[in-house]
């Protein structure tokens, strides 16, 4: 992996407020911060034509629908936090949106067709299978028991029509998140300990990992730049 994919800056010493929000877990582990950014670096001999999707703004190139997610043990130990509304993926203009979701496991989905035709949201993932018609303004709740993280998405389509696609990522820890237009995720009240970090853009083929260790009252804080390089990069 070439230097630049990844720039790790450890904050130490006296930090401010600012800086780092310290934090215990609730079973009164130290932790500390893992946040950062996802840059797409554009290469003009290999062009990405999924670029003009995703990254609103070519001269910064921050990355989004990226899928980040902290992996290591004693994540799952870190309890749930507050019950949240069902995200909710709808059948639009034949697509699903939003493309890329990303749930803890036990959470549920909401799907929703808004289009005047019957639609179908399709799942043969081992962890979650499912074959369901939707009607005009129907709607299907599924509930997600098992994780699959970064390694095991649950890839949907429509059978009706084969150009819809989405996927869905279950996490058995809280450590993950979506990426907006600003590319930027944060983490907090990790436990103290070494992760593995990885990013997944399953529209893009996009794939990197590295590793952060995470100490008592620091931030680690990451800027994830790929390119075309990791298209093929393997687990």
């Amino acid at each position: 992996m070439k230097s630049w994919n990844c720039v790790v800056l450890l904050t130490v010493g006296l930090i401010s407020s600012v800086n780092l929000i310290a934090e215990e877990t609730s079973n009164g582990t130290s932790s500390g911060v893992v946040k950062g950014r996802v840059i797409y670096q554009p290469d003009k001999e290999r062009p990405w034509r999924y670029q003009r999707y995703y990254v609103k703004t070519p001269k910064s190139g921050e990355l989004a629908e990226a899928v980040v997610a902290l992996r290591g043990q004693g994540l799952r130990d870190v309890p749930a936090g507050k019950q949240v509304e069902a995200p909710k993926i709808d059948q639009f203009n034949f697509r699903f949106v939003p493309e890329t979701t990303a749930i803890r496991a036990g959470q549920s989905i909401k799907f929703t067709n808004s289009d005047s035709t019957t639609h179908n949201i399709r799942s043969v993932a081992s962890i979650a299978p499912f074959n369901v018609n939707l009607e005009s303004e129907d709607e299907y709740v599924h509930r997600f028991e098992r994780a699959g993280d970064l390694r095991s998405p649950i890839t949907l389509g429509c059978v009706y029509h084969g150009g819809m696609r989405a996927w869905v990522y279950v996490f058995d820890h809280p450590f993950f998140k979506v990426t907006e237009q600003d590319g930027e995720f944060d983490f907090r009240g990790v436990p103290a300990g070494k992760y593995t970090l990885e990013m997944v853009h399953p529209a893009g083929q996009l794939r990197w990992k590295d590793t952060v260790v995470v100490t008592e009252k620091e931030t680690v804080e990451v800027e994830i730049r790929v390119s075309p390089d990791q298209k093929t990069l393997k687990y």
